[in-house]
């Protein structure tokens, strides 16, 4: 059985069926981008081990469990092992397949290593501003932060898994209840609201004379979710319970006092904080002469580390990005008349490995070509005798 299975696993039959299925994976996740988009297609399809795949989509649900791109990659890199098990032999001939099935093999390992390190954010500067930290525009979270007079804040921070309903985080004077939460949400003023729209409503803050009603996740590009949550501070002395709406939407956070400190509670868009901070010092928009066509973008920035101390400048252009502390920071837009920086921030621990993997299978590929090409000179040698 043992002898079996070993030979299934690395037959030439499953390599071919499995690089068949990949194809009919793409096909599939190609055409339900165009209702999923690129984020979620990606997730669902090539980062599960199965995916679940709507075939009637926006019309009555009939998802069929197909295997994902985790499960076939995984399967893929068995069938390679296995097949190298039982048939490797260490000659100067065979080092161009070895080469080319160990560029293959680095490959799909590198995508294991994407996914489960790699981390982008966005960084917005403005001209003067200095920031050290980043964030994550499809992430959100909760911030509670503690408030003192020298400018000082203690923040901390609820990540978007944990927003669940019912779920209570206690503080220092006071405990903050999610009463109910909407990964995306839609917010109207109470006289405008229907019958489609939450009955909670809130009795303190900002969010009071305001409806929300829940609707499906954002998919598209270039529109992200407007997260909401009706929260309840619940005091540990004998103040009355308060009821906060809050949402990504809402640029000001709510502030409370309790127990003798100030907080300040908001919903925003989750943060990376960096050991180091970047002062946008210029930003440019060159243009093409006599058009509005962009030319190039670049920022003019001063990185700043007190652990560290250093204190230089730095230039961050199209195609020339920063890269510092395992992060590479790339230009990737501008906003606000050309006086704001987007920047991207991108780790990945693994991003050398695709570089590798490509290299290992081209000089394999010529290896093999080169070997096949002396050969057939050497036999056309033999034939045809001077």
């Amino acid at each position: 059985m043992i002898r079996k299975v070993g030979k299934f696993l690395s037959s030439l039959r499953l390599t071919v069926s499995l690089l068949g299925y990949s194809m009919v994976l793409i096909f599939i996740a190609t055409v339900s981008q165009v209702h999923l988009g690129i984020h979620e297609v990606v997730e669902q399809f090539f980062r599960s081990w199965i995916a679940w795949w709507d075939v009637f989509p926006g019309e009555k649900e009939f998802p069929i469990p197909l295997p994902g791109g985790s499960l076939l990659g995984g399967l893929l890199i068995v069938n390679l092992l296995a097949a190298h098990g039982s048939r490797f032999q260490l000659k100067k001939g065979k080092a161009g397949m070895l080469l080319i099935h160990s560029g293959i093999l680095l490959m799909l390992i590198s995508e294991i290593f994407t996914g489960l390190l790699a981390k982008e954010a966005q960084m917005t500067v403005n001209e003067g501003q200095i920031v050290n930290y980043s964030t994550v525009p499809r992430e959100v979270e909760l911030a509670v932060i503690e408030t003192t007079g020298d400018g000082m804040e203690t923040v901390h921070a609820i990540p978007q898994s944990r927003l669940k309903d019912g779920v209570a985080y206690p503080f220092d004077g006071f405990t903050l209840r999610i009463d109910r939460h909407f990964e995306n949400a839609e917010i109207v003023e109470e006289k405008e609201a229907g019958e489609k729209f939450d009955p909670m409503r809130a009795t303190d803050g900002s969010g009071i004379g305001y409806a929300v009603r829940r609707k499906p996740r954002e998919t598209s590009m270039d529109r992200r979710d407007l997260a909401a949550s009706f929260v309840s501070v619940i005091t540990d002395g004998a103040e009355p319970l308060k009821r906060l709406l809050l949402s990504n939407v809402m640029i000001d956070a709510q502030s409370i006092s309790t127990g003798g400190k100030n907080w300040k509670i908001s919903i925003r868009e989750a943060r990376l904080y960096h050991s180091f901070s970047i002062k946008l010092l210029d930003f440019s928009h060159d243009r093409y002469l006599g058009t509005d066509v962009p030319k190039n973008f670049s920022s003019k920035i001063r990185l700043l580390n007190p652990a560290t101390g250093e204190d230089r400048e730095d230039l961050i252009y199209m195609n020339h990005p920063l890269r510092y502390q395992g992060l590479t920071i790339y230009q990737a837009g501008f906003a606000n008349n050309d006086t704001t920086a987007i920047l991207q921030v991108v780790k990945n621990p693994a991003w050398t490995l695709p570089y590798i993997s490509c290299v290992m299978v081209t000089v394999g590929l010529l290896w093999v070509f080169c070997s096949h090409l002396f050969k057939a000179i050497a036999r056309r040698k033999t034939i045809l005798p001077p």
